[in-house]
Formats: C-alpha cells, sequence, structure tokens
C-alpha cells in the first residue's frame, strides 16, 4: 500500500491504532485481489489491529478475524491489479474516513481512533462493511453501543502527542520521539513505527545511544536503506517500547524518560529486540552499557 496517499482531513491526527487499520485495509484488497478498497477492508483492518480499541469492541461482538476474512474475500470479485501501489479507493471508503473525523470531533477527542473509524464506518450506507456486518448478524447499533460503552471508562488510542504529554520525558528523550515522527513524514510515511524509532535513536548525538548504537554494530546503512520504503516490521507501533520506558525509569528512579530509557526497553520487548537483531545490533552489549549507565 506504500505510495499511496490518503485523502485525510488530517493524517496525524490517526492514532497508531487506526494508521495500522488503514494500512491493513490496503493489504487486503492487494492480497485478495480486489479492484478497489472499501469499507469492509477497512472494518476487517479494524479487526487486525491487535490492542485496539475497535479491535476489541469487534472481538467483544464474536467477529473473529478468521471469518472476518473468509465472508471479505467472498464479497468483492477478483480483478488484475495493473498498480499495486495505487488500488483505488472506492467513494465508501473516503465517506468513511470523513465521518470518522466528524465522529471524533463529536466526541471532543483529539486524535483520530480504530473506535472513530467504527462509528465512520457504521454511518455509511455504501460499500462492503454492511454486507459484511449481515453475513455474521451484527447490526451497526450494536457497534455503536459497545464503542460508547469503551469510550465511557476515558480510554484513548495511542499517539505521540498523548505520549510526548503523559510520559514525563527528558528533553533528548523529547528530541528523540520528535525526530521519530520527522523521519517517517521525511519518507512521506504516515505510519510511525520501530523502525523510525531506532533510526532517531542512532541519529541523537547529544545523548549516549548514538554512539552505544554504533558500537553494537548496527547496520545504519541498511536501515536507512529500508526506511525508504518500510517492511512490516518497520512499522510495528512503539506503544509498548514507551510503556516499557515508562516503568524502566521508575524502576531506577528517574525522575524522566529519556533516550537511554527507549532504547533499554526495546532490547526487553520481542519485536523490538528482534528488530535489533535484524539490524546487526549486538543486543546483550546495548544492554551491560545502559544498565551500567541506568545504575549511576
Amino acid at each position: 500500500m506504500s505510495g499511496r496517499d490518503f485523502d485525510m482531513p488530517n493524517l496525524y491526527r490517526y492514532s497508531h491504532h487506526a494508521k495500522r487499520a488503514l494500512s491493513y485495509a490496503g493489504d487486503l484488497a492487494l492480497q485478495y485481489g480486489h479492484p478497489h478498497i472499501d469499507t469492509a477492508h477497512l472494518l476487517v483492518g479494524v479487526v487486525l489491529t491487535d490492542g485496539s480499541i475497535g479491535a476489541q469492541v469487534l472481538q467483544t461482538l464474536n467477529l473473529s478475524e478468521q471469518l472476518a476474512r473468509v465472508y471479505l474475500k467472498r464479497l468483492m470479485s477478483t480483478d488484475t491489479i495493473q498498480d499495486r501501489d495505487n488500488i483505488p479507493e472506492h467513494e465508501s471508503y473516503h465517506q468513511a474516513l470523513e465521518l470518522s473525523e466528524d465522529e471524533s470531533l463529536w466526541l471532543g477527542n483529539h486524535y483520530i481512533g480504530t473506535e472513530h473509524l467504527l462509528l465512520g464506518i457504521t454511518r455509511t450506507n455504501v460499500g462492503n462493511a454492511i454486507h459484511l456486518l449481515k453475513l455474521v448478524d451484527i447490526t451497526p447499533e450494536q457497534i455503536r453501543r459497545y464503542v460508547r460503552l469503551s469510550l465511557s471508562d476515558g480510554s484513548t488510542e495511542f499517539t505521540l502527542a498523548i505520549a510526548r504529554r503523559n510520559a514525563r520525558l527528558s528533553e533528548i528523550g523529547r528530541r528523540t520521539l520528535y525526530a521519530t515522527e520527522q523521519i517517517a513524514r521525511s519518507h512521506e510515511q504516515e505510519q510511525v513505527g520501530l523502525g523510525h524509532l531506532l533510526m532517531a535513536l542512532a541519529q541523537e548525538k547529544r545523548g549516549v545511544t548514538a554512539s552505544i548504537l554504533e558500537q553494537s554494530n548496527l547496520n545504519f546503512e541498511q536501515l536507512d536503506h529500508d526506511l525508504k520504503n518500510p517492511l512490516p516490521h518497520l512499522k510495528l507501533s512503539m506503544e509498548q517500547v514507551i510503556f516499557r520506558a515508562v516503568e524502566e525509569a521508575e524502576k531506577h528512579s528517574n525522575h524522566y524518560v529519556g533516550s537511554d530509557h527507549l532504547l533499554y526497553a526495546m532490547t526487553l520487548l520481542p519485536n523490538s529486540h528482534a528488530l535489533l537483531e535484524a539490524y546487526a545490533v549486538r543486543v546483550d552489549k546495548v544492554q551491560r552499557l545502559l544498565e551500567k549507565r541506568l545504575r549511576q
């Protein structure tokens, strides 16, 4: 789905989960050879976005990934795709995104998440999402009711803006997250992920992370090359890394989360640990160097 521009009111208002759902929607259309992306792909994209509010709502309504994929595949005829990087987007898809923004604004939220995508989908009378929901015996009213219940406890989805406000970041930590977003924007990429964070850590010369990654054999050139058209593992959400970095800062009695905490958290979590190894980083050495620093 790379290279396609979304007709969105403000791309960077979308939560990481919502961006993942949009990415999945394009991937699904390509995978099944469908002639365009419509609301059914967006609906199943939300199903696939583990940990999101929208996915939790659909799981509560017993819409599993397996069932959603089976019905999605059959809903549309297959076609020969001429340009694999620019699959057409149906008008219903754009309408759902516009209505999602309306729902976000009406609820007073500063971001657009998967919960708003579901609300937007259920307000459209066109597109295949409504047909898919009928096949699995779920009504739009049920989805709206469960979304409202999920939001009643103040739940929100992860965005970098929220992280910067709430994580008590040091100046270098704040610079690192800002640089992470700027790296994605420089490549005109809507999804900010672990790969962009790793590059930001490798370029942050005012802290220790650039030096530690260089000492630990990071293949900087390969990472830089791959970020120009990132593979799925580079686009994985940073949410758990930031949460873990906050925990590690507290564990070491640090009042602020710095770039060193972010890198240390990456060594502790399976997805980010695997990413470091994929670019030749000696993770054990990174941990030793950072543990020594964090104990000081």
